[in-house]
């Protein structure tokens, strides 16, 4: 078959789609997979055509756009995000147009707004994906930070599409101006009602009882192949001493200036190894401390005795992987939700809000739950349930049955 894949965002918005694209490859099918043009490498792999469309964003912009979300009300954060996907986004659109017809089924993220219009206008098959439930509606539960309503949790949904809908103008704007028929398209809400599959593990959620049809949590995307190596410089700190506590925060880089510094030196004042990944601020060289760059998760994350991270899906999902507890300051989105999952699960400590962290207490959370047993074997277990999960398979087979139109 031939399949596409459309996907944009951060990082952890694009690699579950190079998982699965490998797995595609590797039944047999011929897979276009279209992302900005800061993400065409993650998705580059044998077999995969790879193709660009929409803004030139680097790295570095993109980690501007989500410092300046941090910490805003959930309105503003929309417009924030809002403005940056639809940056370039008519010349986008018409790439897309380009791009995505003559395949069998076009699966795109949910938060891809512009390939949602351009699969409806081009009346092309289409499927999504997601990788957190936080706009799901279901009259069990409310909408994420709400208070549960009971069976009037769906009037609480209501009102949180209708507060969103008033963000949505700019995208209407855009597509009247490209000449698409679409109006009125979810932001970031993308759902296909022949296929949306939720690429969450459900040892991890609360999986809803009333899904919406054609809705499938499938267990998380994690990719099983072998793990890139480590670079020297991080295998030769691991082996030197005992696992180390590992700062990762992603695109995200809002944490007050000097507040990571002060966590990190009372981290080493108290006899704990750290290794940071990514340009956070950090102390100066010490021997107890590292700073290295990209890094394989599933090479670093075992070796560690505890993850400081910001909540993301991919990021929560790959420390419940490697069965070691968190520290969680989540920033933006759906960061909040996997912040309050993992403590629920007793994985983590309560969330350390942005606002306001200072190094102090953020240290102590830290030192507090890498001494916690009870914490260490909860996170062990949950690994294994994880590790039990085929999400890649489970999609596989429901993508390849609604591409040949038997669902």
């Amino acid at each position: 078959m031939r399949i596409a894949l459309a996907t944009v965002g951060t990082i952890g918005d694009v690699l579950p789609f190079a998982t699965l694209s490998r797995a595609l490859v590797e039944r047999g099918h011929e897979v276009t997979a279209v992302t900005w043009p800061v993400h065409a490498a993650a998705l580059a792999q044998r077999g995969v055509r790879v193709e660009v469309a929409g803004p030139h964003a680097d790295p570095a912009r993109i980690d501007e756009v989500a410092a300046r979300a941090a910490g805003r009300g959930p309105m503003e954060q929309v417009a924030i995000l809002r403005d940056f996907h639809l940056e370039d986004g008519a010349a986008h659109l018409r790439r897309l147009r380009d791009l995505l017809p003559g395949h069998d089924i076009v699966l795109l993220h949910g938060i891809h707004a512009l390939a949602h219009a351009a699969v409806l206008d081009g009346g092309l098959r289409w499927a999504t994906a997601a990788f957190d439930p936080v706009l799901l509606p279901t009259s069990s539960a409310p909408p994420a930070g709400m208070p549960s309503l009971g069976p009037l949790n769906r009037v609480a949904w209501w009102a949180l599409d209708r507060a969103l809908s008033r963000t949505g103008r700019p995208l209407d704007d855009l597509l009247a101006r490209s000449g698409s028929a679409q109006r009125g398209l979810r932001l970031f809400r993308a759902r296909s009602p022949l296929l949306h599959l939720v690429g969450c593990s459900p040892s991890l959620i609360v999986v809803p009882p009333d899904l919406p049809p054609g809705t499938t949590v499938t267990g998380g995307w994690f990719d099983r192949s072998s793990p890139v190596a480590l670079p020297d410089d991080v295998e030769d700190f691991l082996a030197d001493g005992a696992a180390p506590i590992a700062i990762s925060f992603g695109s995200m880089r809002g944490i007050p200036p000097g507040g990571l510094r002060d966590a990190i030196d009372r981290l080493l004042e108290a006899g704990r190894r750290v290794i940071v990944q990514g340009p956070v601020d950090a102390p100066d060289a010490s021997p107890g401390l590292l700073r290295a760059g990209v890094i394989d998760h599933r090479a670093l994350l075992p070796r560690a005795a505890l993850a400081v991270h910001h909540g993301g899906a991919g990021t929560s999902h790959a420390v419940a992987a490697a069965g070691i507890p968190s520290v969680v300051v989540p920033h933006v989105g759906d960061q909040a939700y996997w912040a309050d999952r993992l403590h629920k699960l007793g994985v983590a400590p309560k969330p350390i809000a942005l606002e306001g962290l200072d190094g102090q207490s953020l240290a102590e959370a830290v030192l507090a739950a890498a001494a916690d047993q009870t914490m260490r074997e909860n996170a062990s277990g949950l690994a294994v349930r994880v590790g039990a999960e085929d999400g890649i398979g489970a999609s596989l087979k429901l993508l390849e049955k609604t591409a040949a139109g038997e669902a």
